[in-house]
């Protein structure tokens, strides 16, 4: 196997795979990043058509989260079906201040709906404009839109509000790596690295960087501390497959797949990789093993067609 892989438009799964790049283009993948104590790329909201590209996927989202509630309607909701929320809008109604508008932002997030999410934030920096924990969710927001950008300015605000928080550095990282401002993006997360050694989620960005930049050893280790600081971390164990696959182990890079979810996913990331390298017919057999650890992956289907018609002879 060579020593980078080949940039892939990965279809994103239950689990997602967490990166990965050409040699220095910076060409990248679903789900890079990783917020604290969430998973990279998982809304917890609606289950979304398959989608073949982080852009593809993220508007997806935007078109979920923009839909307007249905007027006149008896049925069930998500404020009444979803206790979390729920709980925390009883809550909000109780004592409306900022803090309990952020609460009720931070679930309408984590379900998807990020325009509620966005109206609540609103309301929480109206009574705390000097909040950076606000403006950090709002850089979030933005992020999670798809428009980091839009966000870059209340990302700096929170920076500026609490230079003390490695969260705020970590996020503004986070928005400049979207916008392809790699090495800034880099400092950022080293620098939430001191001031928080435990932050898994800044090393497992940081492992990424490395990764990236072809630097295996080092993005190895950087990952191998998230997993060793957040046993459970997805993308950090993701991540680190990847390095082991750009080596060429891909034995110990299955098994790290696997730690990020399933046997099913594992073999489902795998195939990727042997997408990646242009080896359909491996890729294929991964896929058809995802199948068969879950008969139901549609995704993994159509990959596997997909890569057995490419392994056809003169196919390419």
């Amino acid at each position: 196997m060579r020593n980078h892989l080949q940039p892939v438009a990965l279809a994103l799964g239950t689990l997602v795979l967490s990166g990965c790049a050409a040699g220095h283009g910076g060409s990248s993948l679903a789900g890079r990043f990783v917020r604290p104590g969430t998973p990279a790329m998982d809304y917890g909201g609606p289950r979304l058509a398959q989608a073949d590209s982080l852009s593809d996927h993220m508007t997806q989202v935007r078109h979920l989260s923009a839909r307007p509630a249905r007027q006149g309607t008896f049925g069930p909701t998500v404020e009444n079906s979803d206790r979390q929320l729920a709980a925390a809008l009883l809550f909000e109604t109780i004592q409306p201040t900022a803090e309990s508008h952020r609460r009720v932002a931070q679930e309408y997030r984590r379900l998807g709906l990020l325009d509620s999410a966005y109206k609540r934030l609103n309301r929480a920096v109206q009574k705390e404009p000097r909040n950076a924990a606000i403006h950090e969710d709002l850089a979030r927001v933005w992020r999670d839109w798809g428009l980091p950008d839009q966000g870059l300015g209340a990302a700096y605000r929170a920076v500026h509000l609490d230079r003390g928080s490695a969260s705020a550095q970590n996020t503004l990282g986070t928005i400049l790596d979207a916008l392809g401002r790699f090495q800034e993006a880099r400092r950022l997360y080293e620098r939430a690295i001191e001031l928080d050694p435990t932050a898994a989620w800044a090393f497992n960005n940081l492992c990424y960087s490395e990764f990236r930049a072809g630097h295996l050893r080092e993005a190895r280790a950087r990952c191998g501390e998230a997993v060793r600081l957040e046993p459970r971390m997805a993308a950090a164990h993701n991540n680190l497959a990847l390095t082991y696959a750009a080596a060429g182990d891909l034995e110990r890079a299955f098994e790290e797949f696997r730690a990020a979810g399933d046997t099913a996913t594992a073999q489902y990331n795998l195939g990727v990789v042997h997408l990646a390298e242009r080896d359909y017919a491996s890729a294929a057999i991964a896929f058809e093993e995802a199948i068969k650890s879950r008969s139901t992956y549609a995704a993994a289907k159509a990959q596997a067609h997909t890569a057995r018609v490419r392994a056809l002879p003169g196919a390419e």
